[in-house]
């Protein structure tokens, strides 16, 4: 392996693991395993599936330590591995929904009473109406789409970042994430029982 970046220590890591380093994968593992969990939960919707997906991604990048090169960061390269392994998943076994979302807080079980219409309990109502819709239009979004979310808004990551992670281009990231935040806008406009009320005295 060439010279790794200065900037990033997980390629000193990753530079032992190549030659054999049990203990340098280790670190390897307990510095990114929560992060790759909770992204392959956020896409496979299933958390004990999310856990497999990680050790699967993590034993994939052991076993091709000594052929990468140093390119921008560890993680990218994990989410990488990590975002095609669950999407290859998903594709093989036909599901629908990409991604595990948890509710707002305070936000009441699907099929709970949400109390007497008070002004309060509107408001709280119209906000638990826009999030269930926008994890439908979440669910139907292109695979895509859905990593490219995820990757923005849950992980925080630059369009720099997910691109390296989705082998594409900034440009690309850009254009998939403004198509899935007006996806999802249209969905939140539409479930909003305020919006649908102010139509309705047009």
């Amino acid at each position: 392996m060439t010279d790794p970046p200065p900037a990033d220590p997980d390629w000193e890591a990753l530079e032992r693991v190549a030659g054999g380093d049990v203990e340098a994968f280790a670190v390897l593992v307990e510095r990114h395993q929560e992060r790759l969990v909770r992204l392959c939960t956020r896409l496979l919707h299933d958390g004990d599936a999310a856990r497999d997906a990680a050790q699967e991604v993590f034993l994939r990048a052991f076993r091709k330590a000594g052929s990468y090169r140093p390119h921008g960061q560890v993680f990218t390269w994990l989410y990488r591995i990590a975002v095609n392994h669950c999407l290859n998943r998903l594709r093989r076994q036909r599901v629908v929904r990409f991604l595990s979302l948890t509710p707002p807080e305070g936000e009441d079980e699907p099929g709970s009473d949400p109390g007497d219409p008070a002004p309060d309990a509107l408001a709280g109502l119209d906000a638990k109406t826009r999030w269930k819709a926008t994890r439908r239009a979440i669910s139907a979004l292109p695979a895509g789409q859905r990593a490219v979310l995820t990757l923005a808004k849950f992980e925080g990551m630059s369009y720099r970042e997910i691109a390296a992670a989705l082998g594409t281009t900034e440009g690309a990231v850009e254009s998939r994430l403004v198509r899935a935040m007006r996806t999802l806008e249209r969905a939140q406009e539409s479930a909003s029982p305020a919006v649908s009320r102010r139509r309705e005295r047009r």
